[in-house]
């Protein structure tokens, strides 16, 4: 089931991810950073959705352009960043949530067992919906930090973590459940009442060898969610687009025979 030390194993990973490779990251940060700081209109409040150890976003920088932000993350480990980062802040204008913004990864997570043994599982994947009434709270904007890409590969790993041998159309569902995360995350953005938000999420992964000449490329971005991201809800108005690519995992450095690189797609809504 999913645990808040789920959540504390993934975020350690990232932390120790970047430890590793923050020379090849440090791009990519500046890239994030610098694109939030560019377009973040001022506001009253501000939410950090997936604000995590606040390696791509400058909270010092953020706070010169609004009154409170709100962080968001699921890892309680994230608070101690928090807390050094706003010093005397802390519970003032930088105020902490601590949670799963999808609400649904417990239950979704819950019925995997029960859909294996009925043998149903790909009929179960079909039918899961993401919770549409979900509400932040009121926030004159919102800036999610790559939860886009994240979410479904976080549900991907507890599926197959109990489901040791997918079958082809089992797989194919859980795409389809992969990319209804992906589109209620948007739709939660859109339909937030907020002024603005930011949105920075992975759209292609590439992975390379350095004795091949050719890539392999993945989606990030996976069915009905691809569509949000392609085809934007009526009342986002999309402002200013960026992309860069992201060097995460360097072969040599994380694993002996691959690297991955990720590309970035940033991205600024008025709505």
């Amino acid at each position: 089931m999913v645990s808040t030390s789920d959540f504390e194993y993934m975020g350690l990973g990232i932390e120790r991810r970047f430890a590793r490779c923050a020379a090849w990251w440090a791009p990519h940060l500046s890239c994030s950073r610098e694109f939030i700081a560019r377009y973040s209109y001022p506001a009253s409040s501000i939410a950090v959705l997936g604000a995590g150890r606040l390696l791509d976003v400058d909270l010092q920088r953020l706070l010169t352009r609004c009154e409170i932000v709100h962080l968001f993350d699921a890892d309680p480990r994230c608070v101690s960043v928090w807390k050094r980062q706003a010093g005397d802040l802390f519970g003032r204008r930088v105020v902490p949530h601590i949670g799963d913004l999808t609400r649904s990864l417990v239950t979704w997570t819950r019925g995997v067992p029960a859909a294996l043994r009925a043998r149903s599982l790909g009929e179960y994947l079909l039918s899961l919906q993401p919770d549409r009434d979900l509400q932040l709270g009121q926030f004159d904007a919102i800036i999610s930090l790559n939860l886009l890409g994240q979410l479904p590969l976080y549900w991907r790993d507890k599926v197959q973590g109990i489901v040791r041998d997918l079958e082809v159309a089992d797989c194919e569902a859980l795409v389809h459940s992969m990319g209804e995360l992906q589109n209620a995350h948007l739709h939660l953005l859109h339909q937030s009442g907020a002024s603005w938000s930011v949105v920075i999420s992975d759209t292609e992964y590439y992975f390379y060898d350095i004795d091949a000449s050719e890539w392999r490329v993945e989606p990030a971005l996976f069915g009905s969610g691809r569509e949000s991201w392609l085809n934007r809800e009526a009342n986002a108005e999309l402002i200013a687009v960026d992309s860069w690519l992201w060097h995460i995992a360097p072969q040599l450095i994380e694993a002996e025979d691959e690297g991955e690189i990720h590309r970035v797609e940033a991205r600024l809504y008025r709505y």
